[in-house]
């Protein structure tokens, strides 16, 4: 073996390396026209056939709509608000009557659990009391207005 057959050999095996770099170059372009070619099959189709379309608007208002046409302005003289004024879920009573009835209902509860008055009795209690804070409301209000 010589030295010349030594520099084709070392220049063949580098040859052979750049080419196998290659390969996977030259395999992707043969491959590319088949995957194209799978994406124009009817599973992968853009246009089924179905249009587009948007469905027609359905109405369903029941009361009548204002007249179209532009906003007006109205001027009331006073700043727009948007809170309107909250009320009470329940009527609210002062301190010193609290502590006043805190103590009966108290009474009355512990009375009916103990069993020491029957459930007529505690109805009528009850009830006596529900007529009482309805009245005392509007006796409230009335002081209220004066």
């Amino acid at each position: 073996m010589n030295v010349s057959d030594g520099e084709n050999w070392a220049t063949d095996m580098e040859n052979i390396r750049h080419r196998i770099g290659r390969l996977p170059l030259f395999i992707g372009l043969a491959a590319l026209p088949v995957l194209l070619a799978s994406c124009n099959s009817q599973s992968f189709a853009l246009d089924d056939g179905i249009p587009n379309t948007a469905p027609p608007a359905v109405i369903s208002q029941t009361a009548s709509a204002p007249p179209p046409g532009p906003l007006a302005i109205r001027k009331t003289g006073t700043y727009p608000t948007f809170d309107p004024t909250l009320k009470a879920a329940a009527e609210q009573i002062e301190d010193e009557d609290y502590h006043k009835a805190e103590p009966r209902l108290a009474a009355l509860a512990r009375a009916r659990r103990s069993g020491s008055i029957s459930e007529a009795e505690y109805k009528r209690r009850v009830a006596e009391y529900r007529k009482l804070a309805a009245e005392h409301g509007k006796d409230a209000l009335a002081d209220i207005a004066r």
